[in-house]
């Protein structure tokens, strides 16, 4: 430990040799100096660049590897990835299969953009937009079948993105549903995240329907809190 602080006091270990080189080669990724699909040169030239043993180069490639900065591959050396990504390698870190974390940042999307969106549909529904939502509950009331319910349930989201009043909010909810699409995988939609998601789905419209924006929001982060602790489950 050196005499380095925290804000809250705590003092910061003295970063490695393998650290800094990691550190560093990592800016290079993410300001592009370093671009995606660029071969790294041997680890002995490396270090010679750096001043440093090849083992803290080895130390450091092995970091960016399992963090999915770089592959390495036998015969062929080092190969900038784009910044986060591969799953493997989040899933390395995280100790989670690939699956596991796919699902994690999926429902991290979710988390960042429905509430959102939920909220600005509060500010802008028609009547029109509350009856069309409505329906949907009713249909969604009666609906069983995974596949149909899953459906429905994309038909619902995609109308309060509709109802948002902004064009590029559709268009980015557009896209945000094929990342999506995991989370509503057959085996992922049991009996009880349907009845689950029934009712939060009620709490949102009842939401948007009274013009209550930051109803909305807070209605639309828990149900997808409540998806997320039903994946988990899973």
């Amino acid at each position: 430990m050196d005499g380095r602080q925290q804000d809250g006091g705590m003092p910061l270990a003295r970063p490695s040799r393998a650290d800094a080189v990691s550190v560093h080669l990592e800016r290079l990724v993410l300001d592009g100096t370093l671009a995606p699909g660029d071969r790294l040169p041997p680890e002995r030239e490396l270090a010679e660049t750096l001043g440093v043993s090849r083992g803290s180069v080895r130390e450091a490639m092995r970091d960016l590897a399992v963090r999915g900065l770089v592959e390495r591959t036998p015969g062929r050396g080092t190969t900038v990835l784009r910044p986060g990504g591969t799953l493997t390698g989040l899933a390395l870190a995280g100790g989670l299969d690939a699956d596991q974390i796919e699902l994690a940042q999926v429902m991290d999307v979710r988390a960042c953009i429905e509430p959102s969106v939920a909220g600005r549909a509060a500010g802008n529904v028609t009547a029109h937009g509350v009856a069309q939502l409505e329906a949907l509950l009713v249909e969604m009331a009666a609906e069983h079948r995974p596949a149909e319910f899953g459906r429905l349930d994309r038909t619902f989201h995609r109308a309060i993105a509709q109802y948002s009043a902004n064009p590029l909010l559709v268009r980015l909810h557009d896209r945000v549903q094929e990342l999506i699409e995991p989370s509503r995988r057959r085996h992922l939609l049991t009996a009880d995240r349907m009845r689950s998601s029934r009712r939060d789905h009620q709490r949102i419209v009842d939401a948007i329907r009274a013009g209550d924006e930051s109803g909305a929001v807070a209605a639309a982060a828990a149900h997808v809190a409540n998806v997320q602790r039903q994946i988990t489950r899973r």
